[in-house]
């Protein structure tokens, strides 16, 4: 054992030294953030040692206290292991084989991750000592259910032949994982190592909040170079179905395991952005989502999935049209319905590739379906904070002929020549581009200056009101709430901390919730909700265990973020994340309960709904219904009739009439009305600054009772 950092040898004392005279003795202070990756892989046996082969519940012990924090301290930074510490730690995987209880059944679940975890952090992999554990460790596990695991072990065991000839024995049905495993014996022993920790469906849960992590290491290029061969034979497998060269047998053109591997190829591929794939990945993803007959079954239900999955987690827009290609053909109810949720995902994950994201076709016409994909892309960069490239930006958008549109109606945040941040609209007057700040005069820019949206957060309430102001003028109709959009920001006191209760005590409707919530790509889990912003993970509390099909409500609890880039981190301070992307989260959390909550007068689960529904009655106004306001006062008050239009904290009032801005409820003299809209004249539908149902319904309605009134009076 080589000699230990000072702090990790304190700590080691406390773990296997004697125990202090007395139960509550706790010593002196340690600061845990001293220790460095290879301390803390020092003590990893240690700690888990005590954990594991105590009583279970432990004792509250001074040892197995200092073992838990050091456990905690793992999801704070990395463990980086010594060939003698990766020995040890595999050595104790061998003794917990052998024993009855908690680790008793098949030990491949658990056996496998843990030991390629530590095989995969270790930086002296051709340690001697490694075999000996390694060979115990091959006769305790199904090799067929973790073959890369196996192989890694026969590697370091020194019997690498044997397991590979018997692995490829009992996976000759599914060729594919053979021909992955062969690429992988290829590999140095650190890439077989990451590969081995990536690939087990274990790590594959732990890791489900942040999909992009769940791929080998895309930087391998012998990886790589059999993505494209892999991908080229399975879509050979699949034409072949399709022109009727083999049997046709609906969901048995790939094995399961087979799946995983042209998943995690399709995920590499993708993240590389290899100029090869569209052409392959539209035949492969086209081919097994269609029967060859006119059947509603597919070739490969899984592999159909994985693809979607992998283009949601790396999506460009090559990958983004041809998921939508397929969800236009697709028969299959069950399959499409899931497609359409990466779909969903895919499009503002493009926000966090923005040099991916602006790849348009300067030769060709792009279509609506690529502009909507690009303007999500674009809100979504909001979170992730997306900059570009001033270039880039003027030729891919700003100057773009079918995308001009789009960046013309958005204000954008870049510097002057000065280097002072200015906010600016573009647009192409007479062939030149011309930029114009919030005054309408000419603005000047240096030409390798970043560009971003500009978002409320970043400008003081002047010049939130006068960007306002100016759009209205203009009667620009935003792709997407941007100078209205809600803006969140935490006072010093939250900030400091690591959750914020801004929406904690709320009620609201499950069904309504989580039917929003799966649509908004969060994650259920346990009495919470995660999902990730860009680099971030947002994690919600509820008061319960909430899944789709339960009913009744729920209380929502506290908001906490985590950094993605470590899993299974800690919740960072909110001050740590950047004030859009806090801002963005804190508006998603702000649309599932406003939503949820509204749903609640339609829930007969509910004993309380009457009393919840005054009280939200009597509630301020959210954010959202207070931009709604905002964008309802500057579109109506010029409109003939109007002369009646007021606004109270609550309420939009025309005389006895008043509409709530947060439901679109409405009421004469207190009392609950219904107004029936005619259809509408699009000739006279008026200017409304973003697309919102709530928003244009409440305008539809302001200007039906106007009529109304002047037909009232007009009979009088």
């Amino acid at each position: 054992m080589p000699e230990l950092h000072p702090t990790a040898a304190k700590l080691l004392d406390r773990m296997t030294g004697p125990p202090p005279a007395h139960s509550r003795f706790v010593g002196e202070p340690i600061d845990l953030a001293e220790l460095d990756a290879l301390a803390l892989g020092d003590l990893w046996t240690a700690a888990h040692a005590i954990c594991w082969l105590e009583t279970d519940p432990p004792p509250h012990t001074l040892a197995v206290e200092t073992a838990a924090s050091i456990r905690k301290h793992g999801m704070e930074i990395e463990p980086a292991f010594r060939g003698s510490a990766c020995t040890e730690y595999l050595d104790l995987l061998v003794q917990l084989t052998g024993l009855e209880g908690r680790f008793a059944g098949d030990p491949t679940r658990w056996l496998a991750p843990e030991a390629s975890f530590v095989l995969a952090r270790c930086i002296e992999p051709g340690f001697d000592g490694l075999a000996g554990p390694a060979k115990c460790l091959l006769a305790n596990f199904d090799w067929a259910k973790a073959p890369k695991c196996a192989l890694l072990l026969g590697r370091l065991a020194g019997c690498e032949a044997r397991v590979t000839a018997e692995i490829e024995a009992e996976l000759a049905g599914s060729p594919l994982v053979v021909a992955e495993l062969q690429a992988v014996v290829r590999a140095d022993l650190a890439a077989h190592s990451r590969a081995a920790a990536f690939s087990h469906p274990r790590l594959d849960e732990i890791l489900s909040a942040d999909r992009a992590t769940r791929s080998p290491d895309a930087e391998d290029e012998d990886y790589a170079a059999f993505a494209r061969k892999g991908l080229e034979q399975a879509a050979e497998r699949v034409r072949r179905i399709h022109d009727r060269e083999q049997p046709y047998v609906a969901d048995k053109a790939f094995t399961v395991s087979e799946a995983g591997v042209i998943a995690r190829l399709a995920r590499v591929a993708l993240k590389r952005d290899e100029l090869w794939l569209p052409p392959l990945l539209d035949a492969l993803f086209r081919g097994v989502s269609l029967a060859p007959t006119s059947a509603k079954s597919v070739p490969s239900q899984s592999v159909a999935i994985g693809l979607g999955h992998a283009v949601e987690a790396w999506p460009t827009p090559e990958a983004v049209e041809t998921l939508r290609a397929v969800l236009a053909d697709i028969r299959h109810a069950g399959v499409k319905k899931k497609l359409q949720r990466s779909l969903r995902g895919a499009e503002p994950r493009l926000g966090e590739r923005p040099e991916v994201a602006l790849r348009l076709p300067a030769d060709r016409p792009i279509g609506k379906a690529q502009l909507k994909t690009l303007t999500r892309a674009l809100e979504a960069g909001f979170a992730s904070g997306m900059q570009l490239a001033y270039e880039d930006w003027r030729t891919r958008l700003a100057e773009h002929p079918q995308a001009r549109g789009l960046a013309a109606s958005l204000v954008w945040r870049m510097t002057d020549g000065a280097g002072a941040e200015i906010s600016v609209l573009p647009a192409v007057e007479l062939g030149r581009l011309i930029l114009r700040d919030v005054s309408g005069a000419v603005a000047t820019t240096a030409s390798d200056c970043p560009v971003m949206l500009w978002h409320p957060l970043d400008a003081t309430a002047a010049e939130r009101s006068a960007w306002r102001d100016r759009i209205t003028a203009l009667r620009i109709r935003q792709p997407f709430k941007q100078v209205f959009r809600e803006h969140y920001p935490l006072s010093a006191e939250e900030a400091d901390g690591t959750a914020t209760a801004m929406f904690a005590g709320h009620v609201v409707s499950v069904r309504s919730f989580v039917g929003l919530a799966r649509r908004e790509r969060w994650e259920l889990g346990y009495c919470h909700l995660t999902r990730t912003f860009g680099q971030w993970i947002a994690s919600l509390d509820v008061a319960d265990n909430i899944y789709p099909g339960c009913g009744g409500s729920t209380n929502v609890g506290r908001l906490s973020i985590m950094a993605s880039a470590r899993w299974m981190a800690p919740s960072a301070p909110l001050s740590e994340v950047p004030a859009v992307t806090l801002s963005e989260i804190l508006r998603a959390v702000d649309l599932l309960v406003s939503v949820g909550g509204f749903a609640l007068e339609d829930d007969a689960w509910d004993s309380n709904r009457r009393v919840r529904l005054w009280r939200m009655a009597e509630n301020p106004l959210g954010a959202m219904a207070e931009m709604r306001r905002q964008a309802l006062e500057r579109a109506l008050h010029r409109m003939d009739g109007m002369e009646l239009l007021a606004f109270d904290p609550r309420h939009l009032r025309l005389g006895p009439y008043a509409i709530h801005l947060a439901t679109g409820r409405i009421t004469r003299d207190g009392e609950p009305v219904t107004v029936d809209l005619p259809e509408r004249n699009l000739a006279a539908v008026p200017w409304l600054p973003y697309d919102e149902k709530l928003l244009e319904t409440i305008c539809h309605t302001a200007i039906e009772i106007v009529r109304r009134v002047a037909c009232e009076t007009a009979a009088r």
